[in-house]
Order: C-alpha cells, then sequence, then structure tokens
C-alpha cells in the first residue's frame, strides 16, 4: 500500500531572486487513522484545505528519501533562536530611543 501526503509550494521574488520552497502540510503515516494516508482520503482532505482558500497543494507519494529531507528543512527554518545579551541590549537601546522620541 502506499502512502500519500499533501505538501504546498511557495514561490517568491525576494532580492531579486526566485526563491523556492516546500512545506509538508499532512503526515505520509497514519499514526491515528489507520486510513488516513490512502489517496482517497488524501484527495479529500486536499479538496477542505482548497475550500478554506490555501492554494498551491499538491499530493506527493511517499518516498523516505524526499519525505525527511522536507521535513528537516522545515525543523531548520522554525529552529528557535535564544535571545543574547547583545539582543537584549539592542532592544532596550531602540526602546530608550523611541520613549525618548516620543517624550520631544
Amino acid at each position: 500500500m502506499s502512502k500519500y501526503y499533501i505538501s504546498q509550494t511557495f514561490v517568491e521574488y525576494i532580492d531579486d531572486r526566485l526563491s523556492f520552497r516546500e512545506v509538508v502540510l499532512t503526515r505520509a503515516d497514519a499514526r491515528v487513522d489507520k486510513e488516513g494516508a490512502k489517496y482517497k482520503n488524501v484527495k479529500l482532505f486536499m479538496h477542505k484545505l482548497r475550500a478554506l482558500g490555501i492554494e498551491n497543494l499538491h499530493i506527493n507519494e511517499y518516498e523516505k528519501k524526499r519525505y525527511s529531507k522536507l521535513i528537516r528543512e522545515q525543523n531548520k527554518r522554525h529552529k528557535e533562536r535564544k535571545l543574547t545579551l547583545a539582543d537584549l541590549a539592542k532592544m532596550s537601546a531602540e526602546a530608550d530611543k523611541e520613549l525618548s522620541d516620543e517624550n520631544v
């Protein structure tokens, strides 16, 4: 049995360059629902997402290497960066500047 998942593509024009990224929206496994990764059910869910107004959706057949690569890229983009002392100093300097501009 083949497994399927839904992804969304974004094509943007940033800094005089075309930028492309693909985001996985659904899981390729059936952890909760045993029928959840079948083509028929994935297609029905994609139609629901399109009805909500989400564009550029694609149904993809699960290939472990490609799917894992997309998930790793997403995790890198969503990774939290810790605040440093330099960041706090910069933020307080900006706040002082804004507060002094309001008082004038």
